[in-house]
């Protein structure tokens, strides 16, 4: 039994943070892992956050020494080295191409002995192609709960359009003005729970979302590819190998003229049926991107590592 350790540092939900949730629920469900998590001192309490599930294995201090093995991310580094570990294998998940910008906070881990685990194949030739990774990298693609959205399915209301804006505010709102006198609109800019957010994806049928410039993979497309009739999405880099523009999504520019016009030819798919095989093909997408397929390519990893 292999002892493996997370470390977190928790401010509010996101895609992030739900990821290395995940991993964590990997591990507890293989019968040769006890992982146990280590909740970081800036932390918002842990029982107002999805981990409150896990409470039994939370333990007092971040002490490396006591696991065969550590699982970081993001920033998480910081923590681990201020503790002064070095001994511990690392089990490090990437979550974007800005760990590969000299100027970012998280580049200069990339120098730190681990296996990287990366969530898109574009965040692993991202950072292979610093020459600065010490350790070796894999690129598992992200999965999401697909059963867990079943249950926010319903009949979307006709002409209605959802834009996820937390990351481009300014252009979100410009957007639901530019929307509002013809479309019914639900428009998002502040961070709300997960739950409002998936029941208005499923409330309508086109869904807009605005990514940064640069993601490492961008999970709301897959969730509102099991909710929306047409999903609208910018070209963010990680979205890159699953997101097809004209087959299970539109891809217009990250500005207002080029989202008008997508959410125009999207309402004109679904009132000419032709929005069918937009649905088609992210139902296939969401097949190859399931958490199934996310847990056993991990427990592949562990194996060739010898930790299994």
């Amino acid at each position: 039994m292999k002892r493996i350790l997370f470390h977190r540092q928790y401010d509010r939900y996101s895609g992030g943070q739900q990821k290395v949730l995940d991993y964590f629920d990997h591990c507890l469900a293989h019968p040769d892992l006890e992982p146990y998590i280590s909740w970081g001192e800036r932390s918002v309490p842990i029982e107002t956050t999805p981990w409150c599930i896990h409470q039994s294995r939370l333990v007092d201090e971040l002490q490396p020494d006591k696991h065969d093995l550590m699982f970081l991310a993001g920033m998480d580094w910081r923590d681990y080295l201020d503790k002064g570990a070095r001994d511990r294998p690392v089990l490090n998940l990437i979550q974007h191409v800005r760990h590969a910008d000299p100027g970012s906070d998280v580049y200069p881990f990339l120098s730190r002995e681990a296996t990287r685990i990366c969530v898109s194949e574009e965040v692993k030739k991202a950072i292979d192609a610093t020459g600065l990774v010490n350790g070796s990298t894999v690129a598992i693609p992200n999965g999401i709960d697909t059963g867990y959205l079943q249950s926010y399915r319903t009949i979307s209301k006709p002409g209605s359009v959802y834009i996820l804006g937390l990351k481009q505010p300014v252009l979100a709102r410009e957007l639901e003005t530019s929307l509002s006198g013809q479309y019914l609109v639900i428009c998002h800019t502040d961070h709300v729970p997960r739950t409002q957010i998936l029941n208005s994806m499923a409330a309508c049928e086109i869904a807009v979302l605005l990514p940064h410039e640069t993601e490492g993979f961008f999970l709301p497309a897959l969730e509102a590819m099991s909710l929306s009739k047409i999903v609208i999405v910018p070209d963010c880099v990680g979205n890159r190998s699953f997101c097809f523009p004209g087959v299970n999504c539109l891809m217009p520019g990250l500005n207002i003229d080029d989202l008008t016009s997508a959410v125009a030819e999207a309402a004109r798919l679904i009132q000419s049926g032709k929005s069918a095989s937009f649905q088609e093909s992210a139902k296939q997408t969401l097949e190859v991107h399931t958490l199934e397929r996310e847990r056993q390519a991990f427990y592949a990893v562990l194996d060739s590592l010898g930790i299994l």
